[in-house]
């Protein structure tokens, strides 16, 4: 009896590829780094666990602006990225990494996935910063939004998904739905990062896909 409910559950983790479910790994790491950075971050400035974390104290943190950028602070592009100002919108880009890097990691595997989330996040950070001078950018939005467009990708590259496919819309559609209600427009460090993700995902799945034939 067990070893058949195992033998089911291998074959609903491998889905229709016959593949075997291989775990995440690098994606949880990203997702527990964001974590650790938030209750670092509580607990250095005597915060509660779930309160917002201002921008002001992010920047003191390792948030990003074009001040700082102007003034040779690069290294702060990628500390932004694992920074948030609400716990809501941590949890949400948590769920998005873990749905969308999962599907990703999967297809082009470990050091892709790592560099197909700080490159489109990287180049979501400066758009953000060229865009709005005075905004301090912080979070992992730009990143996340470059996962989706790597996602998009894999829909062109591969038979179309529905599961992919409607969490593909779901995530793009929240995050323009945040932009819009807290900032009144959609902040362009995010479509930055999504054509971002859609470039780099493109290359690397050449590239995977040249691996493979090889």
């Amino acid at each position: 009896m067990t070893s058949h409910l195992i033998k089911l559950l291998d074959r609903f983790r491998a889905g229709r590829s016959g593949k075997r479910f291989i775990w995440p790994v690098a994606i949880c790491v990203i997702i527990l780094l964001n974590l650790i950075a938030w209750f670092a971050v509580a607990w250095v400035y005597q915060l509660s666990p779930f309160a917002a974390q201002n921008s002001a104290l992010l920047l003191r943190a390792g948030a990003v602006n074009r001040e700082l950028l102007a003034a040779g602070e690069w290294w702060r592009i990628i500390t932004s990225q694992f920074l948030h100002v609400h716990f809501p919108h941590l949890i949400f880009n948590m769920l998005s990494l873990l749905l969308l890097g999962g599907m990703l990691e999967r297809d082009l595997g470990s050091w892709r996935l790592v560099v197909l989330y700080l490159l489109s996040g990287t180049v979501g950070q400066l758009i953000g910063a060229a865009a709005a001078p005075a905004l301090v950018s912080s979070g992992a939005s730009q990143a996340t939004m470059g996962l989706a467009g790597g996602v998009a990708i894999s829909l062109f590259r591969h038979r179309l998904s529905t599961a992919r496919s409607i969490i593909l819309v779901a995530v793009v559609a929240v995050q323009s739905g945040l932009d819009l209600v807290a900032a009144g427009y959609i902040k362009a460090g995010h479509p930055g990062g999504f054509l971002a993700g859609a470039v780099i995902g493109y290359v690397l799945y050449r590239h995977t896909t040249s691996a493979a034939k090889l």
